[in-house]
């Protein structure tokens, strides 16, 4: 029994939608590494994603509408929806997965698409928090880093406790604080894309302006 025919008897689906999730089980992220990221993160990309499932690309609707269907808010697709946002929140994770074993900082994510965290963040963080594997079949993290959700209040109170202990310097009877926990934190902007750029511009002007007193 062919895999789309699975899919169409265990999920009810029809057989055009059952091929699209075919097409995107082996045309995964991971396997369109030769494809720029923004085209599975931008707001054409959720577009694009719901007209492959729902088999209709020239539907006309803005992420706003897919929100809103997602939530069950407007008619339409709502399975579709929510996989839509889900696909970008992996390509997402993906991609923050790569910058943060780079760069060491907190993920702050903004924007009007965060109008539909509930929908992204768990296939982000679920890529955040993923496996890797060597040649040998060793499992690695995929980041380094425990990566915490600051958006929960539980998750949050755990980040900032870490996992400090006294520390004794050698030779001496002398005590340090030491914290060996790698992690990061994802959290979702609570200002606001206009807020966040203005507070940025107004930070970054009084620093030229610091600056130039110095000289």
């Amino acid at each position: 029994m062919e895999f789309t025919e699975i899919l169409r008897g265990r999920y009810g689906l029809s057989e055009r939608a059952a091929g699209v999730l075919m097409r995107h089980a082996s045309q995964s992220v991971h396997a369109r590494k030769e494809i720029i990221v923004e085209e599975g993160v931008a707001v054409r990309a959720v577009k694009r994603v719901y007209g492959e499932l729902t088999g209709n690309p020239n539907h006309g609707l803005e992420p706003k509408d897919l929100c809103d269907i997602a939530d069950g808010k407007r008619e339409g697709d709502t399975e579709a929806a929510r996989k839509a946002f889900a696909e970008m929140g992996e390509i997402a994770g993906d991609a923050m997965a790569t910058a943060v074993t780079l760069i060491d900082g907190l993920i702050v994510i903004g924007g009007g698409i965060t109008g539909a965290r509930k929908w992204i963040m768990p296939s982000l963080l679920k890529e955040l928090r993923g496996k890797m594997h060597t040649i040998t079949g060793e499992e690695l993290n995929r980041v380094q880093m425990k990566v915490y959700d600051l958006d929960n209040e539980d998750e949050f109170k755990e980040f900032a406790k870490g996992d400090q202990r006294a520390l004794k310097v050698y030779g001496t009877d002398r005590y340090v604080a030491y914290d060996p926990q790698k992690r990061i934190g994802v959290m979702i902007s609570k200002l606001g894309a206009s807020n966040a750029i203005s507070v940025g511009a107004y930070a970054f002007a009084l620093g030229q302006l610091d600056a130039q007193k110095q000289q």
